[in-house]
């Protein structure tokens, strides 16, 4: 097991964590909604943090941050088991690429039990990124995947 750090979690239930130098991460999980094909809405959540740098440093890599964003995405389908998780990057500061790489090296350390589908690279060579996440045994595994993939052509992002 990697060493993460050690997480506080709100009353919101928001993720907080500080770094060893000093960068406080705050990740959350908002709610979403999908389109069926029947155009009947299905709830999700989305993933996000935010990073504030404390003191102005150099920023190097730090594993530990990987580890923790992994805990807290494998604590959140610990405790919301039939939950699924949608993840988006655009390409607004042009680093969605390295995002969205980043998200699918670090789904190889989540929970085994995970499965989970992204956007086509076709998208992504337009700027725009997204995987839903979920666990294998969900009930609900063909609605979320045919809603994901749905969402995307609802929204005209094959245009984008």
């Amino acid at each position: 097991m990697y060493t993460h750090y050690n997480v506080e979690i709100t009353e919101d239930k928001e993720y907080r964590f500080t770094t060893s130098s000093g960068i406080l991460y705050n990740a959350y999980f908002t709610e979403f909604t999908l389109i069926d094909p029947d155009e009947n809405e299905i709830k999700v959540v989305s993933f996000g943090f935010t990073c504030k740098e404390t003191i102005s440093t150099k920023r190097y890599y730090d594993s530990k941050v990987k580890h923790t964003i992994v805990y807290i995405i494998n604590h959140f389908f610990e405790t919301q088991p039939d939950d699924a998780v949608l993840y988006m990057f655009m390409t607004n500061d042009g680093k969605a690429r390295n995002r969205h790489v980043t998200f699918n090296n670090w789904y190889h350390e989540l929970n085994n039990n995970l499965e989970k589908h992204s956007s086509s690279s076709e998208l992504g060579k337009k700027g725009f990124y997204a995987s839903i996440l979920f666990k294998t045994n969900n009930p609900q595994k063909k609605r979320l995947i045919s809603s994901f993939y749905f969402t995307i052509d609802y929204w005209g992002l094959n245009d984008y």
